[in-house]
């Protein structure tokens, strides 16, 4: 494996294909080229995710790898596969500022559209949890949705990928070559959401929870924006999964810095309450993916408790979120790393595009204001494709 560094983050995104694995991160750019090693769906076998890519940094280092860079994208449910490799050859560079803000158009025309479930029975779903939760068997369950997309031809990946890094350039980016068993896949996508990095003996968490979408009008979205900081409802949900978060992380910690206040952070189509958490490592070679692992179903993509969230989600769901709500991102043999969740994010077979969205459901959820959100941040996706999708209000069918 040879490991380059570029001073020019465009000319690394214009070097991407199809085939190849990258990650367009706040912190840095990176770009995999080929397969050196890779984790086979027999390998992994359920196997937990720190232990996946023990396996695989092993296998590098056995191969006479120096330092082994392990990219990939794992699942939202433990036992199921995730697309783990160590590329021939990767680039990396420091991220820059994009000037271009143009969207480049593929000339894809939907032909079919779906939503799985409709947006009437996700909001009956939140009806159902809500009751769930007044009765005291939990606090919040995040519920998801998929809007599957028939397109006229297949898209341009690489395209797309331009669209996608122009317009969510401070954000965790990602398009991975997904594929399998003679089926071409590809898993693009935009997080708003650092569930951990570590570089050496210190670690960064930024959980989101707590969201509102944004306005056309200037003077609308700031009042937007207030409305979000100020929603108990909102703040409540933040709470449980910052609280969460800080308890998972405490442990490994010697130090950990948690802000009393959600601070508001956006993206061009949603607002979100946010909370960066700073911790120093009791151990600095504790792995990145460790962490991660005892993170991860955070209440900001499950909900709380965690098993009675599960069992909801299983039950209110009529699809398999595979990637949806898993983790994005890499490790290193020093354990060194950096997992986004799976968020904003669409898969491409061929002619179909899948694109998913959730929203967490507390207490005082509203059924058709939770499937609104829905509507809202599939927009981020919706408008890489240079898809034109809206939801009738109040209807909820697609």
């Amino acid at each position: 494996m040879s490991v380059k560094t570029l001073n020019e983050e465009q000319q690394l995104i214009n070097q991407y294909s199809q085939e190849d694995y990258l990650l367009s991160f706040p912190s840095k750019c990176i770009l995999g080229k080929g397969k050196a090693v890779e984790l086979t769906n027999s390998e992994q076998n359920g196997l937990p995710f720190s232990k996946r890519i023990e396996s695989l940094l092993h296998k590098g280092t056995l191969n006479g790898m120096e330092n082994p860079i392990v990219i990939g994208a794992l699942p939202f449910h433990q036992q199921d596969k995730g697309t783990l490799v160590i590329p021939e050859e990767i680039q990396q560079s420091e991220v820059q500022q994009i000037v271009d803000n143009s969207l480049s158009s593929d000339n894809v025309s939907s032909t079919h559209i779906q939503s799985i479930p409709s947006g009437k029975e996700y909001a009956k779903a939140v009806e159902r949890v809500t009751k769930e939760i007044q009765q005291g068997k939990l606090e919040k369950a995040v519920l998801g949705r998929v809007l599957q997309i028939d397109v006229d031809k297949q898209p341009t990946i690489s395209q797309l990928v331009q669209n996608l890094i122009t317009h969510n350039h401070d954000k965790y980016n990602f398009a991975l070559n997904t594929s399998e068993e003679n089926k071409e896949k590809t898993l693009i996508g935009a997080s708003p959401e650092l569930l951990i990095s570590k570089k050496g003996s210190i670690v960064v968490s930024n959980p989101l929870a707590g969201s509102r979408p944004r306005q056309k009008d200037p003077e609308k979205d700031v009042l937007m924006a207030q409305e979000l900081r100020h929603s108990e409802k909102d703040l409540h949900e933040h709470k449980l999964v910052v609280q969460s978060v800080a308890n998972a992380l405490r442990p490994f910690c010697k130090e950990l810095h948690v802000p009393k206040e959600p601070s508001i952070i956006h993206t061009e189509t949603m607002w979100h309450l946010s909370t960066e958490i700073i911790g120093h490592l009791e151990d600095p070679f504790t792995q990145s993916i460790e962490i991660a692992e005892n993170l991860h179903p955070t209440p900001a993509i499950c909900g709380t408790p965690n098993d009675i969230a599960l069992e909801n989600i299983k039950q209110l769901e009529p699809f398999n979120r595979e990637y949806f709500t898993g983790l994005i991102g890499w490790s290193d043999k020093n354990g060194d790393g950096e997992w986004a969740i799976t968020i904003r994010c669409a898969e491409i077979e061929q002619n179909r595009i899948r694109m998913f969205a959730g929203a967490g459901v507390v207490q005082d959820s509203v059924p058709e204001e939770e499937k609104n959100e829905t509507a809202a941040k599939l927009q981020t996706m919706l408008r890489v494709f240079g898809i034109d999708f809206y939801e009738e209000e109040g209807n909820g069918s697609c």
